[in-house]
């Protein structure tokens, strides 16, 4: 086996650990080298079977036969020790935009904290993927199983039933793996794919068989679609009818002892039915019959029947990032291939592809916040679009291995028995990749990725700020052009903040007002003073579609509206103000939102205002100086704005504070010269402002 200790390799005597099952080899190499990570394989594995896999922990470097590749190099694991720290270019880039992330993952109704991956594992989509008509049975014979038979391995009854906690990746905020408690000992729970081939594809529905037919696979390094394939193909043949037939013909694989030790390919051809795979490859847990994309995803595949490729099912069946018609043949070619893209980075990357589901916005699947992460990283400039040519490089250049091997377009094809058609949608496929005649044509694009300078890693509107700063309120009702003009000269005297007020959004819309702001200050950030009070994620979005970069909500009342509001301008790498105006006691709400917000301070502005019918009845806010004093202490690390009557000798005292941003409205937009009043004000704040720890 290889050691890798602290960059360290050495090549180490593994003949006591060789014919162990990948438990106890990884269980042994762990007790010798202590704190390590491993990787191994098993008896499949070191009998060259083609199903054979590697395990570490209990997950599956699973398809294509990895495990062979090891054991062809008598190579039984790799051993991997380190403690030295990881080199990271632009270190508060890179935290920011991984707090944006988690929250976004966090949050989503599939990979948060309280949605399917968490509560119910991957078997959570058991239900769904049923009534979609797609879910596998004995060898893909297209019987769809009624609610109760599905119900017996669906996640809600493993929960209910078997359940004993989560388990997951290190660090991983979703922890979609299961720890079950079966037959009075506890285990590892296997996966959707897992659960379905062996279960109902192969006439299995009991999940303690399931289970032991997974955990036999898993010990003896076998992968476990390709297994339940297998063993649903043997049975439809006869050659299996029960728990013990089928681990027999596990083990008789895993040891190179049966004709299906390599592959159902290879044994279709001995025993004349056709089989369920994709240029060898077995094929998963989903019925290509129900959905076009999948089916056109196998197809093109460079690896065989393989769903992570482009896991279509998230938009056909899931309505991830939107919904999809699976009948449909428009827009699946371009779904597939960008997804195929996309993959290929994430793959690279090595990273989660569910993970990537919760990120995307649209079926141009957007990597725009790991183009971020890769920046921040290493000092290479990368963009979405960037990354999205790197990912079709990589895809094609796997074609040309493919091509070099002798696959040709006739074997981008389905098995006959599925009785699909895809040849409209493989033209449309090949033609929007370049490809003549399934081919890719030299050269391909390689373009240089360029250093990229510290200044282009703002990754929130707050990172941009250069305190202090006037943000000019336009609560103006008047026609357009009026208002354009304010912020014209507002801009152009130095304000770097505009925003569009309350009334004029009202008169004019987001969609007219925000655009006109940006034309004429374009490198200003754009408030949207909407003061949500309830559907925060649809109002906020409406804003920041519109091209606001910080959306107001009311601080008042509930706070989910806020969150919704955070979630919204999280996603979209904006911010927003929390307006505290009508609030009877500022002090406290701003510290029970603190503690709900506490790890946001890079995407909150915290607004004390007192409005304009408060002020005809009082003094403005800036006579309110042990209340701001107080406000500034209580949300330390927060951005701090104030609103509310501020004149000409007031700014100055407000921001000497620790104010990082005073909102003027009407001392500007009603004087006689905008340009310099503006100029006044922001002289008047940078003169007295005191940076406050």
């Amino acid at each position: 086996y290889i050691l890798i200790d602290n960059g360290k390799v050495s090549i180490e005597d593994a003949s006591s650990f060789w014919g162990m099952c990948t438990f106890t080899a990884e269980e042994k190499l762990r007790s010798q080298h202590g704190v390590c990570g491993v990787a191994c394989i098993g008896p499949a594995g070191e009998n060259l079977v083609y199903l054979a896999n590697i395990m570490s922990e209990g997950r599956t470097a699973g398809r294509g036969g990895l495990g062979a590749v090891m054991g062809s190099k008598n190579l039984k694991a790799l051993v991997v020790k380190g403690g030295k720290r990881i080199k990271i270019f632009d270190e508060k880039a890179y935290r920011t935009i991984l707090k944006k992330i988690k929250f976004i993952i966090e949050n989503d109704p599939f990979t948060g904290f309280d949605g399917t991956l968490s509560k119910f594992g991957t078997a959570g989509i058991v239900h769904r993927i049923r009534s979609a008509g797609i879910l596998p049975t004995d060898d893909f014979s297209g019987r769809m199983l009624s609610f109760e038979e599905a119900d017996k391995f669906s996640g809600e009854s493993i929960r209910e039933k078997f359940y004993f906690g989560r388990r997951g990746c290190y660090l991983c905020p979703t922890a979609c793996g299961r720890r079950i408690k079966v037959r009075n000992t506890i285990t590892k729970g296997p996966e959707y794919e897992s659960i379905v081939m062996l279960g109902p594809n192969s006439g299995f529905y009991d999940y303690e068989e399931i289970v032991e037919l997974a955990l036999e696979c898993d010990k003896l390094g076998l992968d476990t679609i390709s297994t339940g394939n297998i063993l649903g193909y043997a049975r439809q043949l006869g050659i299996i009818s029960t728990l013990k037939d089928s681990l027999k013909l596990i083990e008789e694989i895993a040891y190179n002892k049966s004709v299906f030790s390599k592959g159902v390919k290879n044994a279709a051809k001995i025993f004349g039915r056709e089989a369920a795979e994709v240029k060898g490859l077995e094929i998963p847990a989903y019925d290509p019959r129900g959905a076009l994309g999948i089916a056109l995803a196998y197809a093109t595949s460079n690896r065989g029947g393989c769903h992570l490729r482009a896991y279509t099912i998230a938009p056909e069946i899931l309505s991830n990032p939107v919904y999809v018609d699976p009948a449909t043949e428009v827009g699946k070619a371009e779904i597939v291939k960008r997804m195929q893209d996309v993959f290929a980075v994430y793959d690279s990357a090595i990273i989660c592809k569910y993970h990537g589901l919760s990120l995307f916005t649209s079926l141009k699947f957007e990597i725009e916040d790991l183009a971020k992460i890769l920046t921040s990283l290493t000092g290479f400039r990368f963009t979405n679009s960037i990354l999205h040519e790197i990912g079709e490089r990589i895809y094609s250049i796997e074609r040309l291995f493919n091509v070099r091997e002798g696959f040709t377009v006739k074997d981008d094809r389905l098995p006959g028995r599925f009785s699909l058609n895809l040849n409209k949608l493989l033209t449309e496929y090949y033609k929007l990749r370049g490809w003549i005649e399934g081919k890719p044509q030299l050269p391909l694009s390689l373009r240089e990725v360029e250093y990229a300078g510290r200044e282009e890693l703002t990754i929130t509107p707050l990172m941009k700020l250069k305190p202090p700063q006037i943000q000019v309120a336009l609560d103006m009702d008047a026609d357009l052009d009026t208002i354009v003009k304010v912020a014209q000269q507002s801009y152009l005297a130095g304000a770097r903040i505009i925003e569009a007020g309350t009334p004029a959004i009202k008169r004019h819309g987001v969609d007219r007002l925000i655009p006109a702001l940006r034309k004429v200050a374009p490198e200003a950030l754009i408030v949207a003073d909407m003061k949500i009070a309830d559907a925060g994620k649809l109002e906020a979005r409406v804003a920041l579609r519109a091209g606001a970069d910080i959306v107001a909500v009311l601080g008042i009342g509930g706070i989910e509206k806020i969150k919704e509001a955070l979630g919204e301008a999280i996603r979209n790498d904006c911010a927003i103000l929390i307006d505290l105006i009508d609030c009877e006691d500022p002090i406290n709400r701003v510290e029970e939102l603190i503690k709900v917000l506490k790890g946001k301070e890079d995407w909150v502005i915290f607004c004390l205002h007192r409005g304009i019918s408060e002020q005809m009845r009082s003094r403005g806010i800036y006579n309110q100086k042990i209340l701001i004093s107080e406000f500034r202490r209580k949300i330390k690390g927060f951005t701090m704005a104030i609103a509310g009557g501020i004149r000409e000798g007031t700014a100055g005292e407000i921001a000497s504070n620790g104010v990082e941003i005073i909102i003027v409205g009407s001392a500007i937009y009603n004087s006689v010269n905008t340009m310099e009043t503006t100029k006044r004000f922001l002289d008047e704040v940078r003169k007295m402002y005191r940076k406050i720890d």
